[in-house]
Order: C-alpha cells, then sequence, then structure tokens
C-alpha cells in the first residue's frame, strides 16, 4: 500500500552553506549525486558466470546558478581559494531545500569542498532575462541529512 502522506517539495527554494554562512539562493543545481565503480570478473571454467563488485565511489562536481545579487560569498570563497597565493582550505557545506514557508525541509551536506569554476554573466544588448552566475564545487563526499 503506498503512503499517500508523504509531502512533495517543489526543487526551486534552495540555498547554500559554506559551514553554516549563508552564501545566497539559487535557482538550479546539479551534482547531488554518487555513483560506484562497478567491476566484473568472469568466472573460469565454465565461461557463464560473471560476478560484479562494488568498487570506489565518485561524486561529480555540484554545479549552482543564481541570479547576480551583491551577495557574493560564493566568488570571494573562489578567489580566495585560486587567485591568491595562500593555502588552500577546503570547507564542508550543506545544500538546503525550503517549503513555500521557508522552513527547511530537506539538507545534502559535502565534505573537503573546493570551488573549481566560477563564471560571471552574460552582459550585452542580445541577453534576455537577469544576469545569472555559476559555480562550480568539487567535493570529496555527500550526505543527505536525516
Amino acid at each position: 500500500m503506498a503512503d499517500n502522506s508523504a509531502e512533495s517539495y517543489l526543487p526551486s527554494y534552495f540555498g547554500v552553506e559554506i559551514e553554516g554562512i549563508q552564501c545566497g539562493k539559487f535557482y538550479r543545481c546539479e551534482g547531488l549525486e554518487s555513483e560506484n565503480y562497478v567491476y566484473e570478473v568472469e568466472e573460469g571454467g565454465l565461461n557463464t558466470t560473471t560476478h560484479k563488485f562494488i568498487g570506489r565511489t565518485r561524486f561529480p562536481n555540484l554545479v549552482l546558478e543564481k541570479g547576480l545579487t551583491d551577495n557574493n560569498e560564493i566568488y570571494r570563497w573562489y578567489a580566495d581559494t585560486v587567485m591568491t597565493e595562500d593555502p588552500v582550505v577546503r570547507k564542508d557545506g550543506s545544500v538546503v531545500l525550503f517549503n513555500a514557508s521557508g522552513e527547511e525541509v530537506k539538507r545534502w551536506n559535502f565534505f573537503r569542498a573546493l570551488p573549481c569554476r566560477w563564471v560571471g554573466p552574460q552582459l550585452g544588448h542580445n541577453v534576455h532575462g537577469c544576469a545569472v552566475e555559476r559555480v562550480e564545487i568539487m567535493h570529496e563526499g555527500l550526505e543527505e541529512a536525516e
């Protein structure tokens, strides 16, 4: 019997925190996923059986997009990481999903992260809509918080 009490959430209201600091509300997030390498070993003799084993886990980069605002925490983190000679500091963070009332309903934590790409807005007379910035964050682990 299906559980009809579960609530569905719109995926369009979420924010990103880096070490507990709100870094903005984003309208697009990709990369909330993990994938395990699967390798196969063929059994000798009959040559009809293949055994499958699970290998290492891979975490794709998070790709975040948001309208350009005066909140530049993400860009500052990127600039501090790749545009200075200071030691690189990895940080933990979270992607946080909110309901229509602004209450947190889901959280995905990522670990030992670094921003690896920042893309500023496209400017020009043929560009429509709002100015958008994009950041890619590489990380070494992802978990759905309970």
